[in-house]
Order: C-alpha cells, then structure tokens, then sequence
C-alpha cells in the first residue's frame, strides 16, 4: 500500500533532507586540531649546522594520569578570585619569595606528576617540537601549535593552568604569574626583570644571554645590536611594536593563518603554507633569541622551541604576549579588532593538566575572552607611546627608478618565479594593484613560499623603498615593514615553508609614495650561512 503526502508536506521533507545532509557534509570537511595519542610520543632531535657536530635528543612525552581525561567547562573551573597579572620590574619582595617558593615546589614534585616542572616544560616542547603525530592523519603529520592561529590561544591556555597550579602549591587561589613588560620603552621594563636575575633561587636559569643582562635593553629585531646607545635601541622597539601589532589589524596578519588538521609543516607548498601572525613571528620570537644563551647549542634555553619553557622567564614572556592580544582587541586607534570566526579555529582541540594533576580538554574557543578565565593584567601606560608610535621615513620619492638602471628585477606572484635564493640580501620591483583600494580594506606584501632549514635562529627583515638594504640598514623607519624571526626547531619541524605578509599602505603612505604603480621591496637574511628560498613577492588587497 502506497501512502502519500501532500506536496507541501514532501517539500518539507526535501528541505529537512538537504539541511542534514549540509550538516553532516560540514563535519566531514571539518579540520579543527585534535588532541593526539599521548600513547604515540616520538623523541625528538635536534643537529647543530654550525660549530663542533652535534644532535640533541629531547624526551618529552608527556605522563599520561590513571584517571580519565575531563573536559573544560566555566562552571568546573569556577575562578573564585582574579588574577590580576602585573609587570615583573614593579615586584615587591612579598611577591619575589611567594613565586620563587611556588616554583621550588613545582620543581619538586617527580616527573612522572603532570603539575611538576619537567611536565609543565615538556608541553612546550611535545606540542612545537613534533613530540606526537597528529590524531586520524596518515604520514605521521606532527602537531605544531606555532606559526598560525593556534599560537595565542594555546599559549594562553598554557598560562592558565601553569597559574593555577602554582597557586594551589601555595594555597593562593588568587596567585597570578607576573608579565615581562619589554615593550615598555619608559620605565624599564624593556630590560630583563631583575627578580628573574638572581642566582640559586628557582626561577634563575643559567643559560641565558650574558650580553643581554640588565641595565642592557633588550632589542626587539635581531638586526638591533644590544652595544648600539640606549635611544636608537628603543626607538627601534617603538618602531617593531608599531609594524607588529598596530598596523597587523587583521586577525590574520596579527593571530597567523589557518592550522587545520593534516596541515604539514614539513611538506608545505606555496598554497598551503602556513602563516605566522605578526606578534608571533616578530617581537615574540626576537625575545626568544635575544634571551636564549649563544654559548649553548640551538641557543638553549629560550632560544629553542624544545628547551624554551624550562626557563621560568618564559612565562612571564608569554604573559606578555597574552596581555598584547588584549591590547590588540580592545587599545587599538581604529577601534575594536575581532579574532578568527572559522570552526576549525574555535573548535580545536589542546590537552593540559590542571592543579589536581588531571589531564584536561580545552577548545581554543573558550580562551578568547580572558576574563572569562579569570586573568586581568594591570594596564602598562608605556602602551600610548608605541602605539601612537610615528616612525619617519628616511626617503620621500619613489625608489623604482633607480632600482631599473641598476639592474633590480622584476618579481611577480609565484609560480612565475621558480625559486628565488635570496642570499643575505635582495630587492625586487613589484606591481601594485591596478584597480582602487575598496573601503574597509588593506594593502598587503605577501612574501610567497618562504623556505628554509631551521638549524640556527635566521631572521629575514622587508624593507620598502630601499634597494641595497643590508644587515646594517635602521628597522626604526617607514621603509620598515617588518621581521620574520625563525626559531630553530627539530626534527620533522626543521623544513620550514611559510608564508609572510605585512600591511604596506600605512609605509607607503608615510614615504608619500601611495600613488606609485610600482615598489622596490628589499629582503635581508641575517645568517649568511643559512639558505632562505621565496617564491614569489605580491601586493594585493585584503579585507578588515
């Protein structure tokens, strides 16, 4: 017996039926992030290219607890205090003795404790040195949580639990880490935080940077020698905070592009390389070599992802960092900035240990609002100079002439170029787009297909309107775009192809070249001993 249905009735039907199968197509094609099989750690290496031969080995598999895994929720880890995090240089005595006794108890406690320091260090190093292969993914694709949007938000879920559990060795429930305010160019917090600078307590490491020890500011590009006067250091801060963070007004340009799972650091091509933000790839990683030892291998402990966070500066650093995406969101001229919307951004997936010791799910979604967490950081007045930061410029009329009489070439979008090697230094003349700059939107560099071996720290600066730029050439003007900075990784994660990108309308606006068809824009590498390979160099428009 047949039964039908009236025909508004069957179209009904068909609209329920596409609507599931639009559903259930959605979370097929879905990527976000797994968390691995912690069954599954691998031990990662690392080889030095330069000095005496050399390969690091690096344990960090991570202790799996006997008790089954939870998952995060607000009302579960209910914050019943503020966390009120302040800068390192303005911390009283009281403060100095409750953290270093925090970490004397964290350093106790056996390895085999996710709470204990050595486990805390190793999620830092499983999770950006290749310790565990992504989950449902063939080819033993490691897990990288660096060089795209999944580095702010898993580092601040990092920070949350570290703060909590440190605080519940103490019984303070209000414990709050401290931030080392190096972007503060007035009241010295741009020098290495004295707390962290004395011996035998427990959050001294040896192994950092001796020429880099107060009352020395700490540069913020590696092109910025620490023996250069006090004033041109850090009006070259300024300068690498404005291009960092200020004109990076996009949640691409300044969080990083797309990590989606299956995404392979190792096997990139040029259209689906990953992209770096610009707090990540510029002023984050010029501490991380300016505070990592050069008497050691791979610049241990700061200057390397796999040791980085065994030293307890390391958390202040990232609190830092932290602080900055607030200031990002909320103190910027233009107004509030947003953050990514994709589900394979929200939904991605991080496992931690809370105080307790238990492993914890956590999805990136549930770190964006940082109060909603209980953190709170005392505002830095510093903030308003870099900000409203005016970088001069040093040319005034169109470098493009002069780079065609002598011999520069011209540089399209990949894949016209083949490989470029760009040595320690490079210019090349490219197109602007022809068409009007639609409202609401940026003009962008796009350095294509950057490609390289990550040995040693490499650091490759972008220059407009100055061709012949070189190592020596001032980061402190218009011309300056900005500074990848490359740290050394290992293993699978040594073979880095990346992507860059910069805004360039606010330099070319401030040289008073913004009506010119074409710019010289200028690549230096600062390892002459490093081979760094592009693709192709393009300008176009990008949306707010």
């Amino acid at each position: 017996m047949e039964v039908g249905y009236p025909r508004s009735k069957m179209r009904w039907l068909s609209f329920v039926s596409i609507l599931v199968a639009i559903t259930v197509l959605a979370r097929v094609q879905a990527a976000p992030l797994q968390i691995p099989d912690l069954t599954q750690c691998e031990i990662a290496s690392a080889s030095a290219a330069v000095g005496t031969p050399l390969t690091l080995y690096f344990n960090c598999c991570l202790p799996i607890p006997s008790t089954p895994m939870v998952d995060f929720s607000f009302d579960k880890y209910n914050t019943v205090q503020k966390h009120i995090r302040r800068p390192a240089h303005t911390a009283s005595e009281e403060y100095i003795a409750k953290i270093n006794k925090a970490y004397k108890l964290m350093k106790a406690l056996p390895a085999t404790d996710g709470r204990s320091f050595k486990a805390q260090a190793n999620l830092h190093c499983s999770f950006c040195n290749g310790g565990y292969p992504q989950r449902g993914i063939s080819g033993n694709v490691p897990v990288q949580v660096h060089f795209s949007w999944l580095f702010l938000p898993w580092h601040r879920w990092y920070l949350y639990f570290h703060e909590r559990i440190l605080g519940s060795l103490i019984g303070d429930p209000s414990f709050s880490l401290v931030y080392w305010n190096w972007d503060d160019q007035v009241s010295g917090g741009n020098k290495i935080p004295e707390m962290f600078t004395r011996v035998n307590t427990s959050i001294y490491d040896e192994k950092r940077n001796p020429n880099v020890q107060p009352p020395v500011v700490v540069p913020l590009a590696a092109t910025t020698a620490y023996s250069l006067n006090e004033s041109i250091v850090t009006n070259k801060n300024l300068n690498n905070m404005y291009q960092s963070i200020v004109t990076a007004s996009t949640a691409t340009l300044f969080m990083g592009g797309a990590f989606r799972a299956g995404t392979d650091l190792s096997n990139s091509t040029v259209i689906n390389a990953p992209l770096g933000g610009g707090i990540e790839n510029g002023v984050h990683n010029g501490i991380h070599y300016y505070t990592g030892d050069p008497r050691q291998q791979l610049l241990q402990n700061m200057g390397n992802f796999a040791t980085a966070s065994r030293d307890p500066i390391f958390y202040a650093h990232h609190s830092n960092v932290d602080r900055l995406w607030n200031v990002w969101r909320f103190d910027m001229p233009d107004g509030e900035r947003f953050d990514h919307t994709d589900p394979d951004f929200l939904n991605a997936e991080f496992v931690f240990y809370d105080e307790k010791g238990q492993m914890v799910r956590v999805l990136a979604k549930d770190a964006l609002d940082s109060q909603k967490l209980g953190i709170y950081y005392k505002k830095a007045k510093s903030d308003d100079l870099w900000i409203n930061y005016n970088p001069p410029a040093k040319t005034n009329v169109s470098a493009v002439p002069a780079a065609i009489a002598s011999g520069v070439p011209y540089v399209g979008e990949s894949p016209l170029n083949g490989t470029i090697n760009i040595g320690t230094n490079f210019s090349a003349i490219v197109k602007r787009p022809t068409e009007k700059k639609p409202s609401k939107s940026l003009e962008v560099l796009t350095i294509q297909g950057v490609q390289t071996v990550r040995d040693e720290f490499v650091a490759l600066i972008a220059f407009v309107n100055l061709p012949g730029a070189g190592s020596t050439t001032t980061t402190d003007s218009a011309e300056y775009l900005g500074t990848f900075n490359i740290i050394p990784a290992t293993g699978k994660n040594r073979n880095l192809m990346a992507t860059i990108k910069y805004e360039i309308g606010d330099n070319l606006k401030r040289i008073g070249i913004q009506k010119e068809e074409e710019v010289v824009i200028s690549l230096v590498v600062t390892k002459s001993n490093t081979t760094v390979t592009i693709q192709g160099l393009k300008i176009d428009y990008e949306d707010k």
